[in-house]
């Protein structure tokens, strides 16, 4: 199947599915807040069919092919933009696709402003949702590989390892902070324990109905403190630094990665105690 005709289908399951619409709808919106102002185009690598310009209209929709939704080729190996120009590098459910993460940091280091951000929304592999994604999803999900390595399994736009998220941002951040210093995690978040799931996604049959949502919301809240366990989510946000400070400059010593790992589980911290409330109001969705 085309890349074009996969998008169809997938903007098609969207209108038909108002629990995975508002999902998202929410997600965006967080993206939204996450992103950096000042100078520089945001660019969402990967747009789909690029429902994030519904939240975010100024952002420019790239693909790694033409479709009818995308504003720009863009490959994310290989980044059309100069030096230090960009604000915002978006990724919804694209970096588990990428057949080369290493080689789109690197990248991403050189065409991000000093304060541009990342921010990435992408599949949590949790105790709960591992053998759910390996059982009902078109993608593998392996654990075992080096997320900053070459993948040549992955060459195709819709092949994907949904474990690559959680590899490169949690279990291996100390690495990621070793190997591109100037690309600090400021903010990890694991989510959707129940209603994404239920959802079905974009190709699963649905299980919950959208008269739910509220109460299975709240329930998420309750549930925030066992996201390491639960989630089947992530939002992950790495801002370009202004100035190396000294522990980035001694990066490659084994105990400062050490503590930075130790400085990004700190990060979560906060996260849990939050109470994620809806942040899109009822807008009388069928159902």
């Amino acid at each position: 199947m085309s890349l074009e005709a996969a998008l169809a289908d997938q903007e098609r399951a969207w209108r038909e599915r108002p629990v995975l619409r508002r999902l998202y709808r929410e997600w965006h919106e967080e993206i939204a807040r996450e992103l950096a102002p000042g100078p520089g185009e945001t660019v969402e690598l990967g747009a789909g069919f690029a429902e994030l310009k519904h939240v975010v209209p100024n952002v420019v929709a790239t693909d790694v092919e033409p479709t009818s939704w995308a504003d720009a080729v863009v490959d994310a190996h290989e980044l059309p933009y100069a030096d230090a120009s960009l604000a915002n590098l978006v990724l919804v459910d694209v970096f588990h696709h990428l057949g080369d993460p290493a080689r789109f940091l690197d990248e991403a280091r050189r065409v991000l402003r000093p304060g541009g951000r990342i921010v990435l929304v992408e599949p949590y592999c949790s105790a709960v949702s591992t053998p759910l994604y390996r059982r009902f999803h078109h993608e593998r999900t392996d654990l075992g590989v080096d997320p900053f390595a070459p993948d040549p399994a992955l060459g195709a736009a819709m092949e994907g390892n949904q474990a690559l998220p959680t590899l490169a941002f949690f279990r291996h951040a100390a690495e990621l902070t070793r190997r591109w210093p100037e690309l600090r995690l400021v903010r990890r978040r694991r989510f959707a324990f129940v209603l994404y799931p239920l959802s079905g996604g974009y190709s699963r049959r649905p299980l919950v109905s959208p008269g739910l949502y509220r109460p299975l919301h709240v329930l998420e809240s309750v549930l925030s403190p066992l996201a390491p366990l639960l989630a089947f989510r992530c939002l992950v946000v790495l801002e370009r630094a202004l100035v190396l400070d000294r522990v980035d400059v001694e990066v490659n010593r084994p105990d400062h990665a050490r503590e930075s790992a130790q400085r990004h589980e700190e990060l979560e911290e906060p996260e849990r105690q939050r109470d994620l409330r809806p942040s899109v109001p009822d807008d009388g969705e069928e159902g």
